[in-house]
């Protein structure tokens, strides 16, 4: 694989760990009620009483990240 095809496959994994940062970030700034409704249906859900439960999409997110940036890295 070349460089080139190498750094954008990079930056299509890295795109969407940012993006959820950023959202993640405004989410904290605004206080926005949609935007928090929204997150926390994707995010978290119930058992009833059981408890609760969170969603594997930010390990998946963190995995993607990791690989994004070392495509992107410069390599010697």
């Amino acid at each position: 694989m070349n460089k080139t095809t190498e750094k954008i496959l990079g930056w299509m994994l890295l795109t969407p760990p940012l993006v959820s940062v950023f959202i993640f970030l405004a989410q904290l700034v605004l206080k926005d009620k949609i935007l928090r409704n929204f997150l926390y249906t994707i995010w978290t859900g119930t058992h009833g009483d059981t408890g609760g439960y969170t969603s594997a999409l930010p390990l998946y997110f963190g995995l993607m990240a990791i690989a994004g940036a070392y495509l992107i890295k410069e390599k010697s």
